[in-house]
């Protein structure tokens, strides 16, 4: 059995336990997706304590909803759709801008990581995050979800209530705009749908 299969066994239990009426499980379930749900908030938002709000909020939705949610299908999918859908209101009731998106959470230094080395990280993920910014926030949120949450186009489409290919088509469209930014920023390796290149790998990984 392969490590995610066991994961994904062990969540389902967990559920399944939570659904009994076993309400400490549920912290099992905050532990494994509160820093991505919080992440995945702020940079919807930009807005540190909007994050924290909403993630809590959501995290206290799905727990009260959990009995809609099927066992049998993957549970981090249902948890962003809540979380994305509680930013959005929250966005719309004080009426923020929407920020492009990428995963910019700051992350520790590694010892051996040069200062040149940092300020050319420093430089990438700016570059990259500047060129997001270009993004239609709908065409944003799909970016988000595929290099940052990692959701298949299945998943992101079930998020976003949208069709699968949908997804994939505002995904397409919005690799060929963030390519031609990032291009006039000296990056010729473009990411794909697929996440396969080297640009792409840089998306996930900028810390």
């Amino acid at each position: 059995m392969s490590e995610s299969e066991s994961s994904a066994i062990e969540e389902r239990d967990t559920v399944l336990r939570c659904l009994a009426g076993e309400s400490a499980a549920w912290g099992f379930i905050v532990e494994r997706y509160s820093s991505l749900l919080y992440a995945t908030a702020y940079l919807m938002s930009h807005d540190r304590g909007l994050a924290e709000d909403a993630t809590q909020e959501a995290l206290l939705a799905g727990w009260r909803r959990l009995e809609t949610f099927d066992p049998a299908r993957p549970l981090r999918p249902w948890l962003l759709r809540i979380l994305v859908n509680e930013v959005l209101q929250r966005r719309r009731r004080r009426m923020l801008a929407f920020i492009p998106l990428l995963k910019s959470h700051e992350g520790v230094r590694s010892a051996d990581r040069t200062p040149e080395s940092q300020a050319e990280k420093d430089w990438e993920r700016e570059e990259i995050r500047q060129a997001l910014r270009s993004l239609p926030a709908d065409s944003a949120r799909v970016v988000l979800l595929r290099f940052f949450a990692e959701l298949s186009p299945a998943e992101i489409g079930e998020v976003l209530s949208l069709p699968e290919g949908t997804v994939k088509s505002r995904l397409h469209r919005a690799l060929k705009k963030l390519g031609k930014e990032l291009a006039k920023r000296h990056f010729v390796d473009l990411p794909n749908e697929d996440g396969g290149t080297e640009e792409a790998r840089k998306a996930r990984s900028l810390s």
